[in-house]
């Protein structure tokens, strides 16, 4: 069975015997393989298809980054992140369009500027997840949030540039993708303006 949607699997000798959704909502599917590998071993391999996020790291006029307190059901936990979103509701809409869309929600800012820092995949053992990174530039929080019921947010609060590299050095930003987006924000600060 040819897979046009693995080209370079099919390259490597991963020959495809069947495949089948066990699983589709608007947010993510999850799929099921069965493959014959080059040397006639067979696996099945189960993986999420995903139509990608977005995440804002919102910078304020004063040079803070917001941040947002949420429950994750998931984990039962609560995390400090960053703006985010699921493009699979979003259909038609840029990443960009859907992070203006996220920083409104979520926070009710409102950006003067956005500034893409690239998609990366994220967990690609499992899932074929490609995030979009952007900053938002003198956000200003004068709406109020839209939040969907299950965004659970119980603080929103700014921290200074200088405080947010500790605050992942320290543990205290648990949330891996929103942590990575920081990391990027505050890369590409520092070569816009090394003095922060």
């Amino acid at each position: 069975m040819k897979n046009p949607d693995k080209p370079n699997g099919e390259k490597l000798g991963w020959k495809i015997q069947k495949s089948q959704l066990i699983f589709q909502s608007q947010w993510y599917n999850l799929r099921q393989d069965k493959i014959t590998l080059p040397k006639n071993q067979e696996i099945t391999y189960t993986y999420i298809e995903h139509p990608g996020s977005v995440f804002v790291v919102p910078i304020t006029a004063n040079q803070e980054i917001i941040l947002i307190r949420s429950y994750r059901y998931t984990i039962d936990d609560w995390c400090w992140e960053v703006p985010a979103g699921n493009l699979g509701d979003q259909k038609g809409l840029s990443p960009e369009e859907v992070a203006r869309l996220e920083l409104a929600e979520e926070i009710g800012g409102i950006a003067e500027t956005f500034q893409s820092l690239g998609w990366y995949y994220m967990a690609n053992g499992l899932a074929s997840l490609k995030n979009f990174y952007f900053i938002a530039y003198n956000v200003t929080l004068n709406q109020g949030s839209q939040r969907e019921v299950t965004e659970i947010i119980n603080e929103v609060k700014t921290v200074s540039i200088k405080n947010i590299f500790n605050m992942i050095q320290e543990g205290l930003i648990k949330d891996g993708e929103s942590a990575f987006a920081m990391m990027l924000a505050l890369s590409h600060i520092n070569r816009s303006n090394p003095r922060l």
